[in-house]
Order: structure tokens, then sequence, then C-alpha cells
């Protein structure tokens, strides 16, 4: 019966939940903009709104969230069938210079804030402060932990601290380090009761630049120092247990500096990566196989500011070449084949950041692996429906939202990447 009803729910509400849109911040690097691009027809709507040249987007269930940075330090907040008129903006601090955002619920986000010792915790709807987590004891020498990327699994936040000295060319210290803080007390947790103080995870590769989650692994590109092109590696955070795993690919196998990563699957990413040349290339890799594949095609060899997934597609963010402007834009990859399939889309000012509306990861859900959320999926979350953690048979990876359960909340969030109609 429990099958039959989440049957029932699911046709009833997959075309409500189902997302088909991308969310795209452009830059020329002195102005900034606001565009939006049809999933189904990949054509780009533009310049909603201005907003600072330096920003990031982020979105949670009906809402859109632009992250201005250092020079605004503010979130303009939009609905995602209103993409120009702001709902709010609520400043994070002057001078905060705010660089990432994780929703726990409609009412409860945290905002890291790379000038700043405290993680901000806010009603992301409202802007009202909640808080804030004290992260001061992990800061280097200038007084400042550089905290950046966040993410959320099994009630907990997890914060990267790059550790930089700003009084020294924003140079890497000793290590990185990766702050757990649990989320119903909003106090940070100990990671080694053996040592002494209140201990973060360590981290293998310095300088982290970007970043994936699937499931309870988080997948890091770590670059340490530009000047050397094999000194950092894709390392991966083992979110259940509280540990690095260390870097499972070097820069050396993957060919130089590594810049912005996402993960296709499990086991399946791709990174861009800065050749010795300074040019930006994508190459796909696989965690278990520790292989590194050819770089994809049809990119301008200009800067790639960011990459994503959603379903069986990879979206590159090409800024083009100094010689070949017209050569940047949104291009589409399948991700079972590396081949383009469309693109450059023009976003009117370069492309900045992507995010995906009705989606809160990559391809939550996609629970075989097979690159699709479609009804072998769904099987096996109808038979995890309903376990708790500390009960048999709990698995974490059907836990989407991390609160401890299969539920509903959780069946909302792999609704909105199931597509029954996919063959892969």
């Amino acid at each position: 019966m429990k099958q039959f009803a989440i049957v029932f729910i699911l046709v009833m509400v997959t075309s409500t939940f189902a997302a088909n849109q991308a969310v795209i911040t452009t830059t020329d690097f002195s102005s900034g903009s606001f565009s939006s691009l049809d999933l189904e027809t990949n054509t780009a709507t533009n310049d909603y709104l201005r907003i600072h040249s330096d920003a990031v987007v982020r979105t949670y269930q009906d809402k859109v969230y632009i992250i201005n940075r250092l020079g605004q330090d503010n979130v303009i907040v939009l609905d995602k069938d209103n993409l120009s008129t702001p709902l709010i903006q609520y400043s994070t601090g002057n001078g905060t210079n705010p660089h990432d955002m994780a929703f726990v619920s409609e009412s409860k986000a945290y905002i890291s804030r790379y000038g700043h010792t405290q993680v901000l915790i806010v009603n992301p709807v409202t802007g009202d402060s909640l808080g804030a987590v004290d992260l001061s004891t992990f800061a280097d020498s200038d007084g400042f932990p550089e905290m950046s990327q966040l993410t959320l699994y099994n009630n907990r936040l997890f914060v990267v601290c790059l550790r930089l000295d700003q009084n020294n060319g924003f140079a890497p210290t000793d290590f990185s380090v990766v702050v757990v803080v649990d989320v119903a007390t909003d106090q940070v947790v100990d990671v080694d009761a053996n040592a002494a103080g209140v201990q973060g995870i360590v981290m293998t590769g310095k300088n982290p630049s970007g970043a994936s989650q699937r499931g309870d692994k988080w997948v890091l590109s770590t670059v340490n120092t530009f000047g050397d092109l094999a000194d950092g590696g894709i390392e991966v955070i083992d979110l259940g247990n509280l540990k690095s795993d260390g870097i499972v690919i070097g820069e050396a196998e993957l060919g130089g500096n590594l810049n912005f990563l996402a993960m296709a699957s499990d086991n399946k990413g791709y990174v861009v990566v800065s050749d010795a040349n300074f040019a930006n290339l994508v190459k796909g890799f696989d965690l278990t196989t520790k292989t590194v594949s050819a770089s994809l095609g049809g990119l301008s060899g200009g800067y790639v500011s960011s990459l994503g997934v959603f379903g069986t597609r990879l979206y590159a963010l090409d800024n083009g070449s100094f010689s070949d402007p017209t050569s940047g834009g949104v291009k589409v990859y399948d991700v079972n084949t590396d081949q383009l399939v469309a693109g450059p889309i023009n976003t009117g000012l370069p492309p900045a950041s992507i995010a995906f509306i009705g989606t809160i990861s990559s391809l939550q859900g996609d629970f075989n692996g097979d690159g699709v959320v479609s009804f072998p999926d769904f099987l096996a979350f109808a038979n995890a429906f309903g376990k708790k953690a500390g009960e048999n048979n709990f698995d974490t990876k059907f836990d989407l939202n991390g609160n401890g359960s299969v539920d509903f909340p959780d069946f909302l969030i792999f609704v909105s990447s199931f597509n029954p109609t996919s063959s892969g």
C-alpha cells in the first residue's frame, strides 16, 4: 500500500515540482546582470535586473537567492515566477563578503562570510537574523578563517575554512579545514576528542575552489598555490564519518590548477582545469577508477566561470576567449557521451554562476547511479520510505535533506528530479 500511495502522489505532483529552468548570474567584471535558461528549449531570457559584478546564485524551493559579494554585501530574494522584481534585499554586514548559503528550511539558512569570523544565521526569505556561529578559533594569523563553501548533511552544517593569509597575498597557510556545526544547537562539533580544543576536519589539500555534494560525500577541488600545477587535487570529505578520504586524483593527473567542479553521479564528475598556458579546460573524472577523461570539445579555451549538472546535462559557463568573445556562452553537454548538444547560448553579459529552480542538488534521487532519476530509483525510495536513523535498513542516501528520516520532504526533493520518460 505504501508504494501505491506514493505512486498516486507522484503522478499528481510531478508536473508541479519538475524543474526546467536554470538561473544564471552574469558579469563583465565591472557590471552584473541576471538571466534564466529554459532547459527544455535551451533558450535564455536575459537581463532581468542589474546586480553586483561579483555575485553568485543559489535556489531553495520556489525562491532564488542572489548573493552579492564584497562591495555590496547583501542578498537579493526573488520568486521563481517573477525574476525581475526582488521580494527583499538584506545586508550581511558591511565588508563581510558573503560567499555561500545553505538552507535548512524556508525559515532558516546559513551564510558564510569570507570577511568575518562568524557564519550568519538568517530567515532566508525575510533576512531576519537568527544568530551566528563563531568560527574565530579556526582563523589563521590574519584573524579570519576565510569561510567559503557550505553543505548540509545529517543535521550538520559543514563549512570550508580556506585559512589564507590576507597579509601575504592570500597565500595558503598550514592547512584548510572543514568545520562541523550541529544544526539543532548551532554549536561547533568537535571531530577529534583526543586533541585539545574543538577540532574540525583537517583537509589534505589546501585552498578548495569547487565543491559538489553526493549523499554523504562532499567532493572538493583544491588548488593550493596557483604557481604550482601539481600541488592540489580532488579531495573527498566523508560527511558521515567526519573525516577526509584525502586527495583521490591529483592535479598532476588532471593537468593543471583546479577550479570549479560538478558531480554527475556518485563517482563521475567534471572539473575546470587551467593548464600551463592558462587555457581553461573541462575534464571528466571517475573517483572509483581514479581516471581522467579527455577535455570536453567545443570550449573557447578562455575562462570557464562555473559548472552545473542537472539530470543528464552538464552546463559549462564559458566566458569566451580574448580573440573571440563571441565563442562564449552556456555550453550544454550530455554526461553519458561527453558530447556538446547545445550552445553557446548567449546570456547577455558573460555567464558567472548557475543554479537550478526546483532542485536542491545536481541529481538527488539517482540512487542506482545511471545518470537519470526514474522508476528504478522510485522503487528503491519507496522501499526506504518511513525509515529513521538507528533503525535496521536505514540508508542515509535516501535521506535527501539529512534530517534523520526518509519522509515526505525527501519525497518532494526526489520528485523535483524525477523524469519517468528518460531512458538515460
